[in-house]
């Protein structure tokens, strides 16, 4: 190939990036969009503990590292990062592929460009591999020699996220394998657990596909909202994952400072009753949809209950795990968590702009009374 041939390739080639690379950029701002869209909730609470936040990714990161002592909580903690990491990505997958232009660049450049702008995009999105980045190159040779399990860490990042965006069934197979793995009750060496997550996740890629949406028949209302989630798991991944987050963030805090336990328990109640009673404004966007067709059915009361229904069940099934996982919580606030979640769907239902509001004032003034 001549000189004049590679220089047209490469002009080429970086015209295709920087295309890439803008596209990238409108669609993450779309997508902030639709987070300001939700309201005043994620920007002030969530944007306020963003330092936070930082802090315990990088004190989690830590735990990783040095799980000698307790190489079970530090598998843990490593499967929570490759979750948190894997819903991130999979929330900026469209963005790191271009899904909505995909087709179109088939059409006009190789494939191999195509993936190794895919692989470009999903390093500088990869916040979490970032991070660990930044610390890997920090640690000293000696450190280096008692934690290699921290590299093989660092490649399930790297081989997590690339699962996100080509085989993302696969992706989900082996977090719940890995799952499994770190809640058996065995004392394996830090190294050994992610040999094991490895070999799991390689083992899923093999798994053929199933689809429990094909096998249900929607004919009631629990087999239509069943179906609707199964449809739409997204609306529970995310949530699930965040409370995951927050109850390891609970546990290790109260690790570092049990005085502190009545404080942490408001917090967690907190996050518990936003994160399940949020979900009602899932629920209402669907009865709105539907509600013509139910009441052409004469259902149109019971379907007017039953949008209220999956918030409960979330609530209760995170309340269970949270006093069976983490900590007990006194019996006073369990009572107000669960009357303060019903004020949050009224409040959902009637006055949604209101919704964040009286949750931080709420929050704010349990916080006072502690």
């Amino acid at each position: 190939m001549s000189k004049l041939a590679i220089k047209l390739v490469m002009a080429q080639y970086r015209a295709f990036m920087e295309y890439r690379y803008q596209a990238y950029k409108i669609e993450l701002t779309q997508l902030l969009l639709q987070l300001k869209n939700f309201g005043l909730l994620f920007l002030v609470v969530l944007g306020s503990a963003m330092l936070g936040m930082i802090l315990l990714l990088f004190l989690g990161l830590g735990k990783i590292i040095d799980s000698s002592d307790a190489p079970q909580y530090g598998a843990q903690m490593a499967w929570l990062y490759l979750l948190l990491q894997s819903v991130m990505l999979s929330a900026m997958k469209s963005a790191i592929k271009n899904s909505q232009q995909r087709l179109f660049q088939c059409t006009i450049v190789r494939s191999n460009w195509l993936k190794l702008m895919d692989i470009k995009l999903l390093l500088l999105s990869n916040g979490w591999l970032l991070a660990s980045a930044v610390i890997a190159l920090d640690l000293t040779l000696s450190q280096w020699l008692r934690a290699p399990h921290f590299v093989l860490f660092m490649l399930l990042q790297f081989g997590l996220g690339v699962l996100c965006l080509y085989k993302p069934r696969a992706l989900i197979y082996g977090l719940v394998f890995t799952a499994i793995l770190v809640l058996l009750p065995i004392n394996i060496a830090p190294l050994a657990y992610h040999c094991g997550f490895i070999i799991l996740f390689v083992l899923s890629m093999l798994l053929p596909a199933f689809s429990l949406s094909d096998r249900l028949s929607v004919n009631s209302l629990s087999t239509f909202w069943l179906s609707f989630f199964i449809q739409h798991s997204w609306v529970l991944v995310w949530r699930v994952a965040l409370l995951l987050c927050v109850f390891m963030a609970i546990t290790t805090l109260l690790h570092e400072r049990a005085d502190l336990a009545a404080i942490f328990s408001v917090i967690a109640a907190a996050f518990m009753v936003l994160f399940t009673s949020s979900l009602q404004f899932d629920c209402g966007k669907l009865h709105d949809k539907y509600q013509l067709f139910f009441q052409a059915n004469n259902q149109s009361r019971l379907f007017f209950i039953s949008q209220f229904v999956p918030s409960w069940l979330f609530l209760l099934i995170t309340l269970i795990s949270y006093l069976l996982f983490v900590a007990q919580i006194e019996w006073l606030l369990l009572s107000l968590s669960v009357g303060w979640c019903g004020l949050q769907l009224y409040i959902a239902q009637k006055k949604p702009a209101h919704y964040a509001l009286v949750w931080m004032i709420t929050t704010g003034g349990l916080l006072a009374v502690t």
